[in-house]
């Protein structure tokens, strides 16, 4: 039997049915990312998808309103067949409440019920609450760095910068993953605090400013601190902004061509600030 967290009575994940739901999607993209309706993916792209094989979920509240969804569509890349999750949202006033972790591990039931035991997707590496859904709830990794994947968008949350993102591998029947499905917490992290540190980090006007990444470290597993509300920072500080990108960019860089892998984020409170670090962990030739 394959394990999965149960419904709770406030909110239910299902397959989406009908043009209301596609629609519900449609509006959804507006309201989460503020994306101009070029850059929207619409109904009819959804139909088409999932006709083909794609997978869209949605996350329905008691009066019938639809707070999120996850969507994945069919993909081959390298020769490997899996599907691809390109979007999962929730609506600003539905967060808190553990969705975006119910649609994700829904959408592994569903693959598991097709036959698919590899999702893929990507996020940006800077936003610490993603890189906590992703690799410390979920399980999944990252080994792949994609430089400006999106060119610049009409999107406010990307704050005009290069859009990079971490290529993430779901596997969905390891035992990392198999241990956290149906939990309602992550399992409890190693003490990896004393790790060697990419990076210092100090206080520069009130933001956190990331000093220059040591590139050549040879421990089996190092850290790599990112800022804990980096939105707020863009908003703030946009050069330091972009300090703390081309630092992120070029440690991922460095560490992924050298066969680490980011298999995890741990958060620290440290004089009353929230810590983020990735836990970039070597594998034997890259695996």
């Amino acid at each position: 039997m394959r394990e999965a967290p149960p419904d709770t009575p406030d909110a239910s994940i299902r397959p989406a049915r009908d043009r209301r739901d596609l629609d519900a999607c449609v509006e959804l993209q507006r309201s989460v990312w503020g994306i101009g309706d070029l850059e929207i993916t619409g109904a009819i792209q959804l139909i088409a998808t999932t006709h083909a094989g794609g997978v869209l979920l949605v996350a329905e509240d008691v009066p019938g309103t639809v707070v999120g969804f996850a969507y994945a569509f069919p993909a081959l890349r390298g020769g490997e067949a899996h599907l691809h999750s390109d979007m999962l949202a929730v609506h600003p006033e539905a967060r808190g409440r553990g969705l975006g972790r119910r649609l994700k591990w829904a959408q592994r039931e569903e693959a598991l019920s097709r036959g698919v035991r590899l999702i893929t997707w990507t996020f940006d590496p800077l936003q610490a609450r993603n890189a906590r859904l992703n690799l410390r709830h979920l399980g999944a990794t990252a080994g792949e760095l994609l430089n400006d994947l999106y060119g610049t968008t009409s999107s406010e949350l990307h704050h005009g910068l290069p859009t990079d993102r971490l290529g993430v591998r779901w596997e969905l029947a390891s035992p990392s993953v198999k241990e956290r499905a149906g939990r309602d917490t992550p399992p409890p992290a190693a003490s990896l605090l004393d790790a060697p540190r990419v990076n210092d980090i100090s206080v520069v006007d009130g933001q956190p400013s990331s000093s220059s990444p040591r590139l050549s470290l040879e421990a089996p597993t190092v850290l790599l601190e990112i800022p804990a509300d980096w939105d707020a920072l863009c908003r703030t500080a946009p050069g330091a902004a972009e300090d703390w990108q081309a630092c992120v960019r070029a440690s991922f860089e460095a560490y992924f061509a050298r066969g680490y892998r980011a298999v995890d984020l741990l958060t620290s409170m440290e004089a009353g600030r929230p810590r983020p670090r990735y836990v970039l962990h070597r594998f034997p030739n890259g695996s």
